[in-house]
């Protein structure tokens, strides 16, 4: 895998101008819902929002999904694996009529309440069907960094479905359907930057991130869990899943500049500002 080293540049702070712009882009991490959405509800507790077009399609195929007014609401006859299947052969349907881009053949969990590992499992359902329902995703990132205060950045592959060749965290992912963040984070430590277990573990959790944003194929909803690492000084990352074309190691003044330039993606800008800043937004 190729590596990148950035010269270091001068251990000046970053200037106030600098500060206010990755302020903003971290403050405007949540964006509002776009007009036309139809909101999806389990109960009394909204957990998506699906584009209109497909909500129509959605309202047309109905099971599991009852119409309530100008909102969608899960039939709540069913619950855990019956909820799970009936969700799951509609949206096998409706991936034949290519509604879906990014098919994983992995499942997220879809969850009530807040972002915390407590809060209820409704069922499981594809990854990829996520966005179009607008259902809230749970994803690790981690913010590796050296003794002497430079960052390990990775390139996203260029055949990546999603930001392909953007610059990325250099370990980030989803949580899987049962998945701790420590399991996560572990996992992808080995496969996105070849950092062995025994040092992955000394990674410790900064905070969590909310983001929300109109994407292609609908809303992209996640609650991004922001981990951080210290590297050992003479540590080089080495992917092994493929998804990474190259990684690179930034001062301070460098890694703002191409956050700026947008380089990265909208979710690595914001976690790798984090650490810039030494801040979280209040929520």
């Amino acid at each position: 895998m190729d590596e990148e080293r950035v010269a270091p540049m001068s251990a000046r702070k970053l200037s106030s101008a600098t500060v206010s712009a990755l302020t903003r882009r971290l403050d405007g991490l949540v964006q509002r819902l776009p007009v036309g959405y139809i909101p999806l509800f389990a109960g009394s507790q909204a957990i998506g929002a699906l584009p209109p077009d497909f909500a129509r399609r959605v309202r047309e195929v109905g099971f599991p999904f009852l119409a309530d007014g100008d909102s969608l609401q899960l039939d709540p006859a069913l619950t855990g694996g019956a909820l799970e299947s009936a969700w799951m052969a509609q949206v096998t349907a409706l991936r034949k009529e290519g509604w879906f881009r990014a098919w994983r053949e992995e499942y997220f969990d879809v969850r009530l309440g807040a972002a915390d590992e407590s809060a209820a499992v409704l069922c499981r359902l594809e990854r990829g069907a996520f966005r179009r329902f607008g259902l809230r995703s749970r994803a690790v990132h981690l913010n590796a960094v050296t003794p002497d205060g430079r960052m390990w950045i990775a390139r996203r592959a260029a055949g990546k479905a999603i930001d392909p060749g953007l610059l990325d965290n250099l370990v980030g992912g989803g949580l899987a359907s049962g998945e701790t963040q420590r399991a996560a984070l572990l996992r992808e430590c080995a496969e996105e930057a070849g950092i062995a277990p025994d040092l992955a573990v000394r990674a410790r959790p900064m905070g969590t991130l909310f983001a929300r944003r109109e994407e292609d194929e609908g809303i992209h909803n996640e609650w991004l869990h922001v981990w951080q690492l210290e590297l050992p000084a003479d540590f080089v990352p080495r992917n092994t899943d493929g998804e990474v074309d190259g990684f690179m190691l930034l001062d301070r003044a460098e890694l703002a500049g191409r956050i700026l330039a947008d380089e990265f993606t909208t979710d690595a800008a914001a976690v790798a500002a984090t650490w810039l800043l030494g801040r979280f937004p209040q929520r």
